[in-house]
């Protein structure tokens, strides 16, 4: 039966009239004149119904008004109050402890990605990364075993069942590209100026020389010449090839730094990158395929893919994985990082659930005067196409070893947050850094402090967004996202609410990046966590049904009894089961 869009404006039992200049909050409409329209009550719906509303009873629910010319025509209908409610409402214990705190727009909209290493893999110190503002936990397969890892995903289940955390746990592959060993066992070397050290392809049975460095690659000594740019984790360290002797190459050390293990090689001759051989190897190599298994099997809910070169790759990673999940719920993240990314990365977005700029790796590929312009191609295309985004890669490299950033590392972060980036990332800093929690109160600190200044300034973005519906339900999900969007701006809303079962109507409200802070509600634990990686959402786990009446009341008694939000508050609720908006004050 076809469907179409009514506007509809409920009345309470009281029949009480209410002048519209009595809301607390700025009206969305403009009139000429100067005569008040009245409003039978401060909630009106905008749904998708079936054409059975056409018949004259429906029309007597309409107010209508022709801009202060007259009344309008409305029946009373039964005015429902909260009930008491024995269900339980999850959400995240730092978010409600804020919202008791500060109210509804201190809560912070840009998420925080934490890689866990050495420095925080303990319980306690996981536990003060997701009081400090933790929203994913990111384990790097380029180091540590499985051991290590399946104790860090167990430590954070843990810390989110038992301190009433949601925090989401991303795997990142380690990819097949040319890239150091493990230094022996050592967390690091450092390399002096002017120091020669050895790149070899050749296994070592006894402890390799001093200042010997294990290459993954066969082919790296054929490859190289000499004369040619080494660069170690995307210029961290150079070095010159002076010497090539069978399967060793000797080089210079020409810029010092510190050397990680597994740590990505690029070598470049003339001024260009040589990549020939480097294209021609898998994007998934088979201990990639082992680690994603074991992702699968520890239940985690994303797993990254390094270095991808195609939408191919995407796809068949992901019909892997619905085909050996039990939930299907694993989201699968494009790390862009390489030339063949930029060059698909339409293609590459569309067919992923979200993307990392991995600007460490990218900038050991493309100049680095051009790393400023594809970050914010990277961000504004994802947000037009509707998939999460995380900026990575030395945001604050300095606080590795020092307790403050630099300015320009503030800047840096400043500029991500300004982008609308859904999230930021450490790596190093939170991995082995000697302040992580430091590291990450600055992230924190810093977006507030930029959302706080850009909703001041009324920084309302001029770009458009492209309809990305591929049907005519969810062209309608996203016209009444955009709605509601805008709605919330004008009108000055306290929180919009979305009733979510799959997280897609969430991420449609996401997109807009309105003022006020998104409640999503949604009935399982994966879908949760899952958006906690969207700018903007707030996740809750709650039970409700297709009655928006009914979970309303259940909602607003819930959150009003653990003094998340209080009569008055103003919100707009929206649906992706009945395809609805709602604004009202809470009772």
């Amino acid at each position: 039966m076809a469907q179409l869009l009514s506007l509809r404006f409920l009345v309470p039992s009281s029949h009480s009239s209410t002048n519209l200049s009595s809301l607390s909050k700025p009206s969305l409409f403009n009139y000429n004149d100067n005569r008040p329209i009245k409003v039978i009550r401060k909630q009106f719906s905008i749904s998708a119904s079936s054409s059975s509303d056409l018949n004259p009873q429906s029309f007597s629910q309409v107010l209508i008004s022709d801009n202060g010319t007259g009344g309008g025509l409305v029946i009373p209908v039964t005015d429902c109050h909260p009930t008491t409610a024995d269900s339980v409402i999850d959400v995240d214990a730092v978010t409600e402890t804020e919202l008791k705190e500060n109210g509804f727009r201190s809560t912070r909209r840009t998420k925080l990605v934490c890689t866990i290493g050495p420095a925080t893999c303990g319980f306690e110190q996981l536990e003060a990364l997701a009081v400090g503002g933790m929203n994913v936990a990111r384990i790097n397969k380029c180091h540590g075993t499985r051991e290590w890892h399946r104790l860090v995903i167990e430590r954070v289940r843990r810390l989110n069942e038992e301190k009433g955390f949601a925090v989401a746990i991303m795997m990142d592959t380690e990819g097949s590209e040319i890239h150091m060993g493990d230094l022996g066992g050592a967390s690091s070397a450092k390399a002096e100026d002017g120091e020669i050290w050895t790149f070899s392809v050749r296994a070592f049975d006894v402890p390799r020389p001093e200042h010997t460095i294990n290459v993954n690659y066969d082919g790296f000594a054929e490859d190289v010449q000499v004369g040619d740019e080494l660069l170690v984790d995307g210029g961290m360290v150079r070095f010159e090839v002076i010497e090539k002797i069978g399967p060793d190459v000797k080089c210079r050390c020409t810029d010092p730094g510190l050397l990680l293990p597994r740590a990505n090689l690029t070598f470049w001759r003339d001024g260009s990158l040589v990549r020939e051989r480097n294209a021609m190897l898998p994007t998934i190599s088979s201990k990639d395929w082992l680690d994603i298994d074991f992702g699968i099997a520890e239940g985690v809910d994303f797993i990254a893919i390094s270095f991808v070169k195609s939408a191919e790759v995407i796809t068949h990673l992901k019909s892997y994985i619905a085909a050996r999940s039990r939930s299907g719920d694993i989201a699968v993240i494009a790390k862009i990082e390489s030339i063949d990314s930029l060059k698909n990365l339409e293609e590459i977005i569309l067919a992923s659930d979200g993307a990392m700029v991995a600007r460490g790796d990218l900038g050991a590929q493309i100049p680095l005067e051009q790393v400023p312009s594809a970050q914010q191609r990277i961000v504004q295309l994802c947000r037009e196409l509707n998939k999460p985004v995380i900026v990575a890669s030395q945001l604050l490299e300095s606080m590795i070893e020092y307790p403050t950033p630099t300015r320009a590392e503030v800047a840096d972060v400043s500029e991500a947050v300004g982008q609308r980036a859904d999230a930021l990332m450490l790596s190093g800093e939170s991995a082995m850094g000697l302040y992580p929690e430091k590291a990450l109160a600055v992230l924190r600190n810093v977006s507030l402090r930029i959302e706080r200044w850009w909703r001041e300034e009324k920084h309302r973005e001029a770009m458009e967004l492209p309809d990305i519906g591929s049907s005519f339900g969810d062209s309608i999900s996203e016209e009444i996202c955009n709605s509601a969007a805008k709605m919330a701006n004008n009108l000055e809303v306290d929180a919009l609410f979305v009733y979510t079962k799959t997280g897609h109507m969430a991420s449609l409200l996401s997109r807009c990046r309105p003022d006020c802070p998104i409640f999503a509600f949604t009935t399982t634990t994966s879908v949760r966590r899952r958006l906690n990686l969207q700018w903007g959402l707030i996740p809750f786990r709650l039970n409700f049904s297709d009655d928006m009446e009914s979970n309303l009341n259940r909602t607003f008694a819930l959150l009003k009894a653990r003094g998340m939000i209080k009569s008055g508050d103003l919100v707009i609720a929206v649906s992706d089961m009945l395809q609805s908006i709602q604004v009202m004050n809470v009772p």
